[in-house]
This record gives C-alpha cells, structure tokens and sequence, in this order.
C-alpha cells in the first residue's frame, strides 16, 4: 500500500507541469455534462480530442475542453445518455515510456488519473469500442460533434462566475499588453516591434498563447480589419490600430485601441476618433440582459450614421467572447446574466490612411454590465498614456 501511494505521489509530480494552468473546479466540468446529457436524453455521444501535430503546441478542441477541461490528444469522451441516470466514460491512451521522451509524461487510464480529471472511470483506449458497443445498444442513436455542436454552443453563451474570472484574468494581461504597446509605439518603429512587446506581456504574465493573431496596423493598414502582417514602418502623424487579445486558461480576451503615433491626435483624426468612442458609449449603453447584438449594433451605427460615415462603417458591433475570441451560439439570442461580449464600432476611411476602432469585454449583469476591460480611451487619456 506504501509502495502504491508513493508511485501515485510520484506520479502526481511528474504531471504537475501539465496541470499548472488554472482551470474551472472540476464538479464544473461534470455539471456541463450533465446539461448536455439533459439535452440529448435516449441519446450516446462520443467526443474525441484533438489530435496532437509534430512539433505545434497543442490546443485542445474547444467543445471538449469546456466538457472536461482535459488538454491532452488521444482522450475519447464516452456520454451515455440513455441510461438512466447518464453514464460517463472517459478512455485515455496507455502511457508510453519511449514517446514520452519526446513528449514528456502524459496521463493514462488507471485510479489515480480519476482523482485528477473528475472522471469515476477511466479506462483505457483499447476498452473504447467494446463500451461503445454496450452504450449503443439501448441508445437511440450514436451522435459525434456535429450533431451537439449547437446544444453545447448554447451552454457555451452564458459564462460560470469562474469562467468569467479566467475572462477577467486575460481580460487585465491584455490591458498590461496595450499599455506595452503604447510605450512601444513612435515614429519609426516597426509594428512587429509592438508586436513583440505586447506579445511579451503575455508570455511574462502567464497567458498560453495569442487568443488570435495580433493586429497592430498603421497608416492604411489601420482601414484593414484583420492586417496583422505586422511589417510596416510606422510615421509620423500615422494612428495605428491594436487590436490584441491574450488567452489564459483557455479564455481569450478582445480589447483594441486605436493610438496616434505620434503621440498626439491630428483635427481630423480627433474628429473620427470621437465619433467613434461616442458610437461605443451608446452601443454599451444597451447592454442589458433581454437586449440583443442587433440593438447594440443599430445605436453605434445611427450616431455614425448621424455624422454621415455609415459607409465607413463595414463590421458587426460586437460578438461573443470565451474559449474562442468570436464565441460560439446564436447571435440573435437575448443576452442573460453572465454572457461576455465585446462592444467595437469603427471607421475606416482607406483614401486618408485613417481607421479607428475601440473595443471593450462587456459581461451582462443583472440590472445591466460591467466593462472589464478598464483601459485609457479618451482623447486626452491617450493622448497622456504618450506623455508618461
């Protein structure tokens, strides 16, 4: 028994760095499958991990991990929602010594693992088909990702009090990234060197990852949406638009701020810049539960139709935020209580060079929202960010 619990302890440590990145509690995840089980009654599902690719760091399909939290390839998730109550099984491959030298330890099926994942049962790969068999047998069908995408993008919408906390998480390293950027940006300097420092923040500050391909553009590349080559020399008298999310634990933040290179505003770009904060205040004026995306929508664009550049004006205002940058489910939903959102109107004017757009998080409350991203966006709190 001593020998057992000191190969489990061993075990355990050897795994810690896999287990570092904070995650939800796992009765979390075990909830989420019983909401999902609810829905698909009479029904087995099975859900497989990403696979893993040569020498990528690996990334977690997003509907599995929010199912189980598990971020390693080769897991099967086994729900049988026919039986009643619900039975999970959860299939890992056997570990495998000489992989592993490549790889590092990974998790395999056994007691130990149990304690870890939240799964009564672990099993091992080889013991997939022979339960699926059984499952099977008394459902009424065998559904796989496809036929659950829609019934899990619909728990996916309203965020748990941790699942707002680990938004909030990459919601501040985001906020530490554009106060990098604005320390970084000046005439002459290239973008990839805001790039560079934003992205540091990141790292520095316990972020995975970019939640998406960070886009800072200057000049006309400030009209273009989603430029993130990254490679001009920034001017005098450019703006350049940084639009940068980090991901933490899964969970990717969205803030973008628009900065004058050369530390000032010019008229002009005051001008567009105010009518495009004053389009923001509006549309998160709206954010409400029962409110709509559309209604933020149409009071950004009718004050930036009210000045007379609704044409300049050529995305949505806002979108879903999670384990995804532009979150799954429908977004003609009513907003509820604890669903996270950004709010972003824009203007892009290609025949002057000159693209403003503001986004903040946004989670709706219960008597309206609260921004999280708490950042300088006043002309003149800009404007001061260059100052210091």
């Amino acid at each position: 028994m001593v020998k057992k619990h000191i190969a489990a302890v061993c075990l355990f440590l050897a795994l810690t760095p896999l287990l570092a990145t904070e995650k939800e509690p796992l009765g979390e995840y075990k909830s989420r499958r019983e909401r999902l089980a609810a829905r698909i009654k009479g029904n087995a599902l099975v859900l497989r991990a990403a696979p893993e690719q040569e020498l990528v760091k690996y990334q977690q399909e997003r509907n599995f991990y929010y199912l189980t939290g598990f971020d390693q390839p080769g897991a099967i998730l086994l729900l049988d929602a026919s039986s009643d109550p619900p039975q999970e099984f959860f299939f890992l491959p056997e570990r495998n010594s000489a992989a592993e030298r490549w790889t590092g330890p990974k998790l395999g099926p056994g007691a130990d693992v149990e304690k870890i994942t939240g799964f009564a049962r672990v099993l091992s790969t080889s013991d997939f088909d022979t339960t699926l068999k059984r499952a099977s047998e008394g459902a009424k069908a065998v559904y796989g990702l496809k036929d659950v995408e829609s019934d899990i993008a619909y728990l996916r919408q309203t965020k748990s009090p941790t699942e707002i906390a680990l938004l909030e998480k990459a919601v501040q390293i985001t906020l530490k990234a554009h106060q990098a950027a604005a320390r970084t940006i000046a005439p002459g300097a290239m973008e990839y060197e805001v790039q560079a420092a934003l992205e540091y923040e990141f790292t520095r500050n316990g972020a995975e990852r970019p939640g998406y391909p960070s886009i800072v553009g200057s000049g006309l590349f400030s009209t273009i949406l989603h430029y993130n080559v990254n490679t001009r020399r920034m001017q005098a008298g450019d703006v350049v638009v940084v639009d940068v999310g980090a991901e933490y634990s899964g969970y990717s933040a969205d803030v973008t701020r628009t900065y004058p290179v050369s530390g000032k505003y010019s008229p002009r770009q005051r001008e567009i810049y105010q009518i495009v904060l004053d389009a923001q205040k509006a549309a998160i004026a709206k954010v409400k539960p029962g409110a709509r995306i559309s209604d933020l929508h149409n009071a950004a664009m009718s004050h930036i139709r009210s000045k007379g550049y609704e044409k300049y004006f050529i995305h949505g205002t806002s979108h879903h935020i999670g384990l995804e940058v532009h979150d799954v489910g429908d977004t003609s939903r009513p907003f509820e209580p604890n669903m996270v959102i950004t709010v972003e109107p824009g203007i892009y004017i290609p025949e002057e060079q000159l693209g403003i757009r503001i986004e903040d998080d946004v989670v709706v409350t219960t008597n309206g929202h609260r921004v999280l991203s708490d950042f300088p966006k006043e002309i003149s709190e800009i404007e001061s960010l260059f100052k210091r």
